[in-house]
């Protein structure tokens, strides 16, 4: 390959990888889902300021009146001012920051989990349409061929060289291959408007189809779609350590008394008593809901662990495929020229030809289907080991 054609294909192919990811992203920017997920966020941190903050103290104005008897004495009236403001302690505020920090946490954690989601789903439908598409690019070549041998069976039967019987097969043969294109068309244009839908969209869009799936590095160490029940369970804790506290509030309070014949200054605190309840049951639910958590923890750890070295083995097994059909259609490809040769001297009838390219384009699919097999897997190893949670 010259360098011109080698600058030129590089370049093709780095316009197309471009294409998807702008297609992606546009995707990402129009996803309502995401839009959502991304004000959790917001919405914690202000739920963690509305735990903790300061409430409003309470006033209370009073006036009294001293009169023994009102109708024989004078009013003697008197005034009281009070002044009481309910405080978190400090223990207890920590303890409620914390668990505001957690769930700030959680909430980034389900973010990333809900766009690598997105991306998952939007790369399988986008295979699926790729798959479509060279379906349809497969079918067009089994068409070329075809016409090929029509256009030789013709010229032969011009010359009187064979039956009709033969340039009938042989028109047939054309025939099923362009109802085939048309059934593949409808497929990939189905394909298209899923992917299309599913994005949110437009039908003018443009759809490349040239991108490879390849393996990611991810920069986790932990893998991502644990991260989620990991700040769950750490969140888990938080509440335990606030609901371990028997008493969170006190009620500081003060007032100003002014009688006929004295005035009166109070200071003083309100400590609520723990004598019906405790948060006992409380720290029972708290304590439940991270012992389900630890044994879910663990359970999905083996799980991923296991579909990941499944996904490994199957890739290196379909490699293996893969070597094996390019192999094969290259010696059908060279063996289906020598009978097109044969059959245009009448050295080969029109069933063996005909065997012998279905035989072809057989192998080329079943090639096609185990690249396609590779890439969903890598789609999947991506997924699971958290490149798409970048």
């Amino acid at each position: 390959m010259s360098r011109v054609s080698l600058f030129i294909l590089l370049t093709l192919t780095s316009l197309q990888a471009q294409s998807y990811e702008a297609l992606l992203k546009k995707a990402l920017e129009k996803s309502s889902d995401l839009a959502i997920a991304k004000t959790q966020e917001a919405q914690e941190q202000l739920q963690g300021k509305v735990a903790t903050r300061l409430e409003n103290p309470t006033i209370e104005v009073e006036i009294a009146n001293f009169s023994a008897k009102r109708l024989l004495r004078e009013n003697e009236i008197g005034t009281r001012v009070g002044l009481t403001q309910s405080l978190l302690l400090p223990w207890v505020k920590d303890d409620q920051e914390r668990l505001s920090d957690h769930s700030i946490q959680l909430a980034k954690a389900r973010y990333r989990a809900t766009k690598a989601t997105f991306i998952y789903h939007f790369n399988r439908l986008y295979l699926a349409y790729k798959e479509a598409t060279q379906k349809e690019q497969l079918a067009q070549e089994a068409l070329h061929i075809s016409q090929k041998i029509l256009s030789v069976a013709k010229e032969r039967f011009s010359a009187g060289s064979i039956a009709k019987s033969e340039l009938l097969q042989a028109q047939i043969e054309t025939k099923e291959v362009e109802s085939k294109i048309k059934e593949l068309s409808l497929e990939r244009l189905k394909a298209k408007h899923e992917l299309l839908r599913f994005a949110n969209l437009s039908i003018k869009d443009e759809l490349p189809t040239a991108h490879q799936f390849t393996l990611k590095a991810s920069t986790h160490t932990t893998q991502p779609l644990l991260a989620v029940a990991q700040k769950e369970q750490e969140e888990a804790n938080a509440k335990l350590a606030l609901a371990s506290h028997t008493i969170e509030r006190i009620e500081l309070f003060s007032e100003i008394e002014s009688e006929p014949d004295q005035d009166i200054f109070r200071l003083g605190v309100a400590i609520p008593l723990p004598l019906f309840h405790d948060n006992s049951k409380e720290k029972q639910l708290a304590k439940i809901e991270i012992a389900n958590q630890t044994v879910r923890l663990e359970a999905e750890k083996r799980a991923l662990e296991l579909t990941l070295k499944q996904l490994q083995h199957e890739i290196a097994t379909q490699k293996s495929l893969q070597l094996n059909y390019q192999a094969l259609i290259a010696e059908q490809e060279q063996l289906l020229a020598m009978y097109q040769e044969g059959y245009a001297i009448a050295k080969v009838n029109l069933l063996k030809l005909n065997t012998l390219k279905k035989s072809l384009l057989q192998s080329k699919e079943q090639l096609l289907g185990s690249t396609l097999a590779i890439e969903q897997k890598i789609i999947k190893i991506n997924y699971l080991q958290g490149a798409y949670h970048e």
